[in-house]
């Protein structure tokens, strides 16, 4: 009885009480779950892209470790380095730090594309659709994540935080000093963040600012200006940093040689419109606008200037803007990368579009639609889309996956452990970047010049390139030329091919190469007398002054008791457009003409051969924007062709000297020189190459071992060769 009664009051306490109202905002936490899921989606996806590498060699120097000597990475912005250093501190694993990079950045984004919506109408449903389509829907976004994007990506971040809250500075008088402040610190961890970005975001934001700081009344016009003061000494701040810092740093971006014709506007067209979801955001987002813009128009009066989405005009207007004065500037920088710049205003325009097209549509239906069936509607799109949308992401990522990432790790650490500190190690360029990533030393690789912005990254990649493909190397502003297919002699090989590589807008192109098997010395009868294979190596010339680089290979046999003699050589002069490959032919015996054939290179193909009075015209296959063409000449002989991609060139004399010029060259990457692999070796202090198992690797290693490297290590598909000297005493 004594426990009964007070467990009777309890009952009844329980009974007669009600729990408060605690509101659930429901979109909130569905934006919140699709947010996280594509951020584990993006955080669990394999990476092998060689940003994310080169990311990672940057934060180095942010965590006091060391990085190659021959980067400077002071023009780096410091924001996602700083960011990968310390989650790698934290995590005690680089790349755990890069997957964690990569989950916090596009949750971040999630938690933007929200904001931006919820500050447009207020209504935390439009945050909701900001973010599924631009997560989702759009593949823009998340194709910065697949192919390593991470600076820009994280821009786009505090772009869009700056965007939303410079609109809630606009729609919360009240509150509006302290939305200014964020809009501030989010503009200003955009230009700490991504150069390219942060001069889209200065003009945007300051518009959405202005537009903010705009008084109800003209009378209020002072008060409103001397309530911005702290607005204005904010901005003061970021121009100033962004005059001194960014604007700098953004001028090597608009200055690649190779961009117009390869990452040109057409490009970005191309990939915008590949993808009918993002054609749609773009279609939906436009119509919008104009509609918004036209109706009061229409009803004689211009569109309100004090209005949030005058504010996501106004990005919209910028980023397009920029894209097209950039455009129509012909500024040489790299155009698909304004795609997220375009695409995620618009994303927050339709969002927009949609809720309002979804309210009117809720008040004047018979059946009166209200929120939840918005979200139900809202949950089957997502339901339909994510398959898609994920699909499309992890097919991209794959393309940028290395053959084994463990195993080059191993192979990294391996080479790293056993050479000689200082030492360079040669890659392939994918591998490389991760090289450097993991272990802070110097890479030396070959990259195409459309992706590298730096001139010492050309010159570093003519050098690898000639490592890894040839025994000698001529270039100048319009060729590359590689002489290869080595035969071993007493000096290191002599090359019997040639491989010419055009500057086909901005880009070398590999477009022929001489067969070695081919060139013949006839006899006076017409027959073959000998082909070059059968010759003797008998010496390799190289001459180099500051006009001209040459090379001459000299070959000999010995055929019905009479020494032949044969010479290969090449001439290249500094700006010239041509190049000379001159072919000879000495004996007592009588000789009845050279023949030799040029073949496209494998992966180009010839469409159509002009011939003329011993000219022909040559065009091969599309590269970029248009067709690389070449001019070949030969005096005194003449030229044919096959439908099988070959040139025949003949000549009845002894001599057969052919003229070969480029007629679609672009801008310069490189200026005349002559490389010599054992020069090239010295010169960049490479200790170590890792090759991967490829269709090449044989002819590779073996070339590799004629500079004194050996076959010291391999890890599934990765061997490790080290120069002799270049290893570190063994330890007892």
């Amino acid at each position: 009885m004594v426990i009964a009664r007070p467990l009777t009051l309890v009952r009844r306490g329980i009974a007669g009480y009600t729990t408060p109202h605690v509101p659930v905002d429901i979109p909130l936490i569905a934006a919140a779950g699709v947010a996280v899921i594509v951020a584990l989606l993006v955080g669990w996806t394999a990476i092998g892209s060689g940003d994310y590498g080169q990311w990672l060699m940057v934060s180095r120097g942010f965590g006091g470790l060391s990085t190659p000597a021959y980067r400077d990475l002071s023009d780096v912005p410091p924001m996602v380095p700083v960011a990968i250093s310390v989650l790698h501190g934290w995590l005690g694993d680089p790349i755990l730090a890069l997957h964690a990079t990569g989950f916090l950045i596009v949750g971040g984004m999630g938690a933007a594309l929200y904001a931006a919506g919820l500050a447009i109408d207020g209504r935390s449903v439009t945050g909701l659709v900001a973010v599924v389509l631009g997560l989702l829907v759009s593949d823009q976004y998340l194709g910065l994540l697949a192919f390593g994007g991470l600076l820009q990506a994280a821009a786009i971040v505090f772009m869009t935080l700056a965007v939303a809250a410079f609109i809630r500075a606009f729609r919360s008088p009240r509150t509006q000093r302290r939305w200014w402040a964020v809009g501030c610190a989010a503009l200003f961890l955009t230009c700490v963040t991504h150069v390219p970005t942060a001069t889209i975001a200065l003009p945007v934001c300051v518009a959405a600012a202005g537009i903010s700081v705009l008084p109800p009344t003209r009378a209020a016009v002072m008060a409103r200006l001397r309530s911005a003061i702290p607005l204005l000494f904010g901005f003061a701040v970021i121009g100033a940093y962004w005059a001194v810092a960014v604007a700098p740093a953004s001028v090597t971006y608009v200055t690649n040689p190779a961009s117009l014709a390869y990452r040109g506007p057409d490009r970005l067209v191309e990939l915008l419109i590949a993808y009918p979801p993002t054609v749609l955001i773009i279609a939906v987002g436009f119509i919008a606008l104009a509609v918004w813009v036209v109706r009061p128009i229409v009803g004689r009066h211009l569109p309100p200037l004090r209005d949030a989405r005058t504010i996501l005009l106004a990005w919209v207007a910028a980023s397009w803007g920029a894209f097209a004065v950039s455009a129509l500037g012909g500024a040489s920088t790299d155009y698909p990368r304004f795609g997220p710049l375009l695409v995620i205003p618009l994303v927050v325009v339709v969002a927009a579009a949609l809720t309002q097209l979804a309210s009117a549509v809720g008040r004047r239906s018979a059946h009166r639609l209200n929120a939840d069936h918005g979200l139900v509607g809202v949950a089957l799109a997502i339901v339909v889309l994510a398959p898609f949308s994920i699909a499309n992401y992890q097919t991209q990522a794959q393309g940028y996956r290395l053959p084994d990432d463990v195993s080059l790790a191993a192979a990294a650490s391996w080479a790293d452990s056993r050479v000689i500190p200082g030492k360079t190690i040669l890659a392939p360029v994918r591998e490389a970047k991760w090289v450097e990533g993991l272990t802070g030393r110097s890479a030396l690789f070959a990259s195409q010049v459309r992706y590298a912005f730096r001139p010492v990254e050309w010159d570093r990649s003519l050098a690898a390139g000639t490592l890894l493909r040839g025994d000698a190397g001529l270039v100048n502003e319009t060729f590359n030329l590689t002489l290869n297919d080595g035969v071993p002699s007493a000096d290191f090989e002599q090359p019997r091919a040639l491989l010419i590589a055009a500057n086909h807008g901005g880009e070398y192109v590999d477009l022929l190469r001489l067969v070695p098997a081919s060139s013949l010395v006839l006899a006076g009868d017409g027959n073959t007398l000998v082909s070059l294979p059968a010759l003797a190596p008998a010496g390799f010339d190289r001459a180099a002054t500051s006009a001209s680089v040459a090379t001459m290979t000299t070959w000999v046999g010995v055929r019905a008791g009479q020494t032949v003699r044969y010479s290969e050589g090449v001439d290249l002069a500094a700006g010239s457009a041509s190049f000379g490959l001159h072919l000879r032919a000495t004996s007592q015996l009588p000789l009845g003409g050279l023949r030799a054939e040029l073949k496209a290179q494998s992966g180009t193909a010839i469409l159509n051969v002009e011939l003329a009075d011993q000219s022909a015209i040559v065009t091969f296959a599309r590269f970029g924007r248009t067709e690389p063409r070449l001019r070949i000449d030969l005096p005194n002989g003449t030229i044919t062709a096959n439908d099988s991609g070959s040139l025949f060139l003949a000549t009845t004399g002894s001599d057969l000297s052919v003229t070969v010029t480029d007629l679609t060259a672009g801008g310069a990457s490189a200026s005349l020189r002559l490389l010599d692999p054992r020069a090239v070796v010295d010169d960049y202090g490479v200790g170590a190459v890792i090759l991967h198992r490829d269709p090449a690797y044989e002819d590779r290693r073996d070339r590799l071992e004629l500079l004194g490297f050996r076959v010291a290590h391999d890890d599934g598909p990765y061997v490790v060769m080290v120069r002799a000297g270049s290893g570190r005493p063994a330890t007892p």
